[in-house]
């Protein structure tokens, strides 16, 4: 249970990419962050920089007029003081000075560019607060610079920024590059990518950040199936990432630059993209790619909040704040999670000890939220809310696993929605576990009335191959049929027999 109160607030971020503008408005409440506002201008400040080295005309005009809207609608929504990012084109440009004044004569905002290596940093920061856990190198691509990053356990190491965005390399005419031109940039970005220091290269996991290769990753994801449609933490191994890298400027270059539904500045940033991740993954021998929604924006809020904010747990801070406005999230989560504890020894190790327990302590957290849904569908309701929740820190067979317990703990009969992703995702001794922890949230919630005074008196454990009820003599009324059905049920789903043990309170 959360015993002193966590403070809740919004922060807005104005993020001035070479490529992109925007706004992102975050409530924040621990270490945990959603956006609740998001607004992108395709501004493309830097596309004129590798043949004028100064800033795009029309680019300027659509920055000035996206910083004047975010301006007024982030004193509207009084919010405190932005946090601005201006990255790699507002530090080369040689017109980016005069631009900067103009800015602040217009509209109040005094902004000063960030370093290559701040940027870095930043978006290694943004990395780790989605999940702490994260080690391996990171890669923030973005329209006028390539950041490189080391991140372990929480810690930012050897990090780098470097000349290699697409408007570095190929210029504004991304659009009428063909296959071939691509091949020969490739020898340009060898160059400066080759003399890097192994210490800082390789890894047996890259984490990719930056919308070109978020969209890269939702286009694979269409093309291969995949049963969710989530990017955060979508993982692609080595060999499907460098089948979609080549293809992305070969084959796929035309499909690519007019896929349905993407913005023509944007698809043309993908070959490009494909051919980065081509060379990263050559010179850095990583095992597996892993898609990060979370980069510069993310890394400059979590950069606000106070060392004991930061060393919190975001998923768990995230389901408590997802669950807000429901009693369950109050009062019932801490002591539920009490009440399976005793069960978590004799469950098998899904994951490994400590995510498992994390798991179970999200799952006890988020198990009220169905409150005011309609009976008939809420278990499919809450599946789907909870594999789609804004929530950090956790990967697809997390998210899957943490659903299907939340599914499970409403209905033990229907069958799953989204079928297929439980199934691709899950292995079958995590869909049966998912089960039982479901049927244990099940059993709690029906044995006391979601009360915490009555779930004290309940004690759940196993003895051999013999699950136990243990209730007070003087609360044996309590132990009703129903309670009976559910504590035989679970038995059955974990293989035990089943037995209800009452006892005088005072000797308990």
């Amino acid at each position: 249970m959360i015993k002193t109160p966590i403070p809740q607030s919004q922060l807005g971020v104005i993020d001035i990419g070479s490529n992109s503008i925007r706004l992102v408005i975050y409530d924040v409440y621990g270490a945990h962050f959603t956006p609740v506002y998001n607004e992108k201008i395709l501004a493309g400040l830097g596309r004129d920089l590798k043949n004028t080295g100064r800033l795009s005309e029309t680019g300027k005009q659509a920055c000035l007029q996206a910083l004047q809207r975010f301006y007024r609608i982030a004193r509207a929504r009084n919010l405190p003081k932005l946090l601005i990012g201006a990255t790699a084109a507002m530090r080369v440009a040689k017109d980016a000075p005069e631009f900067l004044k103009d800015i602040y004569a217009r509209t109040g905002l005094n902004i000063e560019p960030i370093s290559g290596q701040e940027e870095a940093r930043l978006s290694a920061m943004g990395l780790i607060a989605g999940d702490v856990r994260r080690t391996g190198l990171a890669a923030d691509l973005g329209g006028a610079s390539l950041e490189l990053m080391q991140v372990a356990n929480g810690q930012v190491g050897q990090n780098i920024s470097l000349p290699l965005g697409p408007f570095d390399v190929v210029g504004a005419n991304l659009r009428k590059i063909i296959s071939a031109q691509y091949a020969e940039l490739g020898e340009q970005i060898d160059d400066v990518l080759r003399p890097l220091p192994p210490d800082l290269i390789y890894t047996d996991r890259l984490y990719l950040i930056g919308g070109a290769w978020r969209n890269l990753a939702a286009i694979h994801q269409q093309r291969s199936l995949y049963p969710m449609r989530t990017l955060q933490a979508y993982e692609i191994g080595a060999s499907e990432a460098k089948s979609l890298a080549r293809w992305a400027y070969t084959d796929g270059l035309e499909t690519i630059l007019d896929w349905a539904g993407m913005r023509r500045a944007r698809a043309e940033t993908l070959p490009y993209a494909g051919l980065m991740l081509e060379k990263l993954l050559a010179l850095t021998e990583a095992q597996k790619v892993v898609i990060s929604i979370a980069g510069l924006r993310e890394g400059m809020v979590f950069d606000t909040l106070s060392p004991a904010m930061q060393s919190r747990d975001a998923m768990l801070d995230g389901c408590v704040d997802f669950a807000h406005g429901t009693e369950q999230e109050k009062n019932f989560g801490a002591p539920l999670f009490a009440f399976i504890e005793n069960i978590i020894e004799s469950l098998p190790t899904v994951f490994n000890r400590t995510s498992d327990r994390r798991l179970y302590k999200a799952a006890c957290f988020l198990a009220g939220i169905g409150k005011n849904l309609h009976p008939d569908y809420r278990a499919e309701l809450v599946f789907e809310n909870v594999l789609y929740a804004p929530i950090a820190g956790l990967t697809h067979a997390e998210r899957a696993f943490l659903a299907l317990i939340l599914f499970r703990s409403f209905t033990y009969k229907r069958a799953v929605p989204n079928k297929s992703a439980v199934e691709a995702i899950l292995t079958p001794e995590q869909i049966n576990t998912a089960r039982s922890v479901g049927g244990i949230i099940r059993l709690a919630i029906v044995a006391t009335g979601r009360s915490v005074d009555l779930l004290k008196e309940f004690k759940l454990y196993r003895d051999d191959e013999t699950l136990i009820l243990s209730v007070s003599q003087e609360e044996s009324a309590l132990m009703t049929d129903q309670v009976i059905f559910r504590l035989e049920r679970l038995g059955q789903f974990m293989n035990c027999a089943t037995v209800v043990d009452t006892h005088r309170r005072d000797v308990r």
